[in-house]
């Protein structure tokens, strides 16, 4: 059965201050973006900000958090799909994620002030590579379980091969701004066929 989790409507509040942050992270960068900047667009006192957010780190993370959650990209698959179609679920949905534009754009942004900002970067990475491994690894958990996938291989090295087949020339040309002429279907289909290559019993 799909697992389903109960959420709390987010606040008014909360979801303005993130889109305008999201929004000045973007058009500003992170660095040039201030806490006040972020107050005046979003209509809210800083006082109101901080109630909600500790630092601009945390900022981004939540808005990064946001972005995967809406996607249900970490959701797990249902346990009675096999490994083709939950590897192929986990791809569909994290390389349809990647390749928006606003995700392309925050990742440049990442890359552009990481050196600089430190914080941002590991904010980035515990919210999105860091919670995707492990969502993916704890189904390679279950289907070597059930004995789909070969158990001397540590799940965690399943889990960041598969995402890193999957951000290769498809998601370099895109985040490069040039032409994708791969369809997503195909590079999501190429990685999973490897995947059980390697690593499937069946």
């Amino acid at each position: 059965m799909t697992k389903t989790r109960t959420r709390s409507k987010p606040s008014a509040k909360r979801e303005a201050i993130l889109d305008a942050a999201q929004r000045l992270f973007l058009d500003e960068g992170y660095a040039a973006t201030s806490m006040d900047a972020v107050a005046a667009r979003a209509g809210v006192s800083k006082a109101t900000i901080y109630a909600h957010f500790e630092g601009k780190d945390q900022l981004f993370a939540a808005i990064m958090h946001r972005r995967c959650e809406a996607s249900f990209v970490f959701a797990t698959p249902d346990d009675s799909f096999d490994a083709a179609k939950t590897f192929t679920t986990y791809g569909e949905r994290l390389l349809t994620l990647l390749m928006t534009p606003d995700a392309l754009a925050l990742y440049r942004v990442v890359v552009a002030e990481s050196v600089r900002t430190p914080e941002l970067a590991q904010a980035f990475y515990d919210t999105g590579p860091t919670r995707g491994k492990a969502a993916i690894s704890a189904s390679v958990v279950r289907l070597q379980d059930r004995g789909e996938l070969v158990a001397e291989v540590e799940p965690m090295v399943i889990a960041d091969q598969f995402i890193g087949m999957l951000r290769a020339e498809t998601y370099h040309r895109a985040l490069l701004g040039l032409p994708v002429g791969r369809p997503l279907a195909e590079t999501v289909a190429a990685a999973v066929q490897t995947l059980l290559r390697a690593y499937g019993t069946r």
